[in-house]
């Protein structure tokens, strides 16, 4: 019996497996939530199906995904919650009961005929087309709030079986652990898209490419000063259809990036070179003075786990920087410096103390020693001696 075969016959619900590995390959993408309830409304018997997902805090207390509802079934909802009836008084009562139950069957709340006299079956049930609901909870906590996932019945069907009840209960595990991936997926979206953000407003250009010369993320200013047309601003390795895509070569935007990659690689070490700027360069990008960029290839550490990517990071400034504080750009940039450790530079290299640094950033001095202590940390040095020699070889490389 095929693995498939088996979880059938222990569930009852037929096609979950394939419908399992469906929906993982189709998270995150539009419509993704949808489609699952569509499949897994026809493997329970049912063509109305919603997954309530309210987040606390959120800007939608009613978020929902649904198939087979009419658009405005929310706002019905919202409406009649306002208000009391014996479906609402039941559901309040039976509360702390269908929480440990894991859901409910609509006439394990409410008899039939009770129900049917009630505002929720006038005013909401019946409108819609629906006599009867089953639902699920998905999870429940102060962090994510109620998540229900609920089928309804169609006017004139039968009610719903405990042994429907059971196999929704059965999938609704697997339903949870998909929408938990999809939020941290969102998230790391989010993050991803905020942190690019960032980095496009750095005064420099900012490249990341693998072991073998593929190109990872490049942000505005690299890809306008170097000519590069391809829209490479993915930082999620595993992003959808990253994979199939033909991956931008380092050799085909400049050929003296590809040398500075195998000696950084090789020696583990920063190196920098000198690059002619292509001349058809984007016009509305920041113009790199004389047509000279100053290339600075570096290790960059992995993530946590095995199988992150080594990459190697690539940061051009113009060879006549565009400001003083260019070096501690690079610097922020090469080891991941916050705002408030970079501000420390300049005053390391002027020579000050903690104290005098605490007094000059009107900040307490445990502050000053907390953000010092993440600077050696974060550029393996030890010591403001050591840190100052670091921030003075990369002013010199980017000034080659």
């Amino acid at each position: 019996m095929t693995g498939e075969e088996l979880l059938t016959q222990e569930l009852g619900i037929a096609g979950l497996h394939t419908l399992m590995a469906e929906s993982l390959e189709a998270l995150g993408e539009p419509g993704m939530v949808e489609r699952l309830l569509h499949r897994l409304g026809l493997a329970l018997g049912s063509h109305k199906v919603v997954l309530f997902c309210p987040l606390p805090g959120s800007d939608d207390p009613l978020a929902a995904y649904q198939w087979g509802m009419p658009d405005d079934f929310l706002a019905r909802y919202a409406n009649l919650i306002q208000g009391s009836d014996a479906w609402s008084e039941a559901l309040e009562r039976q509360q702390p009961q269908a929480l440990a139950r894991g859901g409910s069957l609509s006439q394990q709340l409410v008899g039939t005929q009770a129900l049917r006299r009630g505002a929720f079956y006038a005013d909401y049930l019946k409108p819609l087309g629906i006599d009867a609901m089953v639902n699920s909870i998905v999870e429940a906590s102060p962090e994510t709030g109620m998540h229900v996932l609920a089928m309804y019945n169609d006017l004139g069907q039968s009610e719903f079986t405990p042994e429907q009840f059971a196999r929704l209960r059965a999938a609704t595990p697997w339903v949870r652990s998909l929408m938990r991936a999809q939020r941290r997926l969102q998230h790391a979206q989010r993050h991803s898209q905020a942190l690019e953000r960032t980095l496009d407003q750095l005064p420099l250009g900012l490249m990341h490419v693998n072991r073998r010369g593929e190109v990872r993320y490049l942000n505005e200013h690299a890809r306008a000063w170097l000519g590069v047309e391809d829209e490479c601003r993915i930082l999620l390795r595993h992003a959808t259809l990253w994979q199939a895509r033909q991956p931008l070569q380092l050799a085909q935007i400049h050929p003296g990036l590809a040398p500075l990659l195998a000696a950084c690689l090789s020696t583990q070490s920063p190196v920098s070179a000198r690059l002619q700027t292509p001349q058809d360069a984007s016009p509305t990008a920041p113009a790199a003075p004389g047509g000279t960029l100053v290339a600075l290839a570096a290790p960059l550490r992995n993530g946590p786990g095995p199988v992150a990517e080594p990459l190697a990071q690539f940061i051009l400034v113009p060879e006549t920087p565009p400001h003083p504080g260019a070096t501690v750009s690079v610097c922020s940039a090469l080891y991941g410096l916050t705002a408030a450790e970079a501000a420390l530079l300049p005053l390391l290299l002027q020579g000050m103390t903690p104290r005098e640094m605490a007094d000059n950033r009107h900040v307490k001095m445990p502050t000053v020693r907390s953000q010092l202590a993440s600077l050696y940390a974060k550029t393996g040095t030890r010591g403001q001696a050591e840190l100052a020699q670091r921030v003075l070889r990369v002013a010199a490389l980017v000034t080659v």
